[in-house]
């Protein structure tokens, strides 16, 4: 498939990897998968070119803003639409999802609700474009 929709899935925990590699092949989407940031960056400097990016945020190394603060300082990745996974639901990290990524999904997740949301983004006309120096609790 030419025009195969890639996503690039990056989560410490190897089982939430497989089963989202595995998921979303069966799928029919080309699947770049990374258990650290380092990694990811270094594929993506390589020239690996996601359509979407799908970042665990509690990761040690790099963290998933740390990684999300390199994607927005390179003007290749910067309009990389970004889903953040996290078990982390106060008021504060919902915003901070919603503000600086295009969605987040809640761990653990459901698999018809996890693969609308990506079809939704992917579907979309709209344009990724964040700041992050407008993030101030990133910092």
């Amino acid at each position: 498939m030419a025009n195969k929709k890639r996503v690039m899935i990056v989560d410490d925990d190897p089982d939430i990897l497989y089963s989202l590699k595995q998921i979303l092949e069966s799928n029919g989407y080309k699947v770049y998968s990374f258990d650290n940031g380092m990694d990811c960056l270094k594929s993506l400097d390589e020239g690996k070119n996601p359509t979407l990016i799908i970042l665990d945020i509690m990761m040690p190394i790099m963290s998933g803003w740390d990684i999300r603060r390199k994607l927005e300082e390179n003007p290749k990745w910067k309009h990389i639409p970004l889903i953040f996974l996290t078990a982390r639901t106060n008021q504060t990290a919902t915003d901070m999802y919603k503000s600086y990524g295009i969605d987040f999904i809640k761990k653990p997740f459901d698999l018809s609700t996890f693969l609308e949301s990506i079809e939704r983004i992917l579907n979309s006309k709209r344009k990724y474009s964040r700041q992050m120096s407008k993030c101030y609790f990133c910092l």
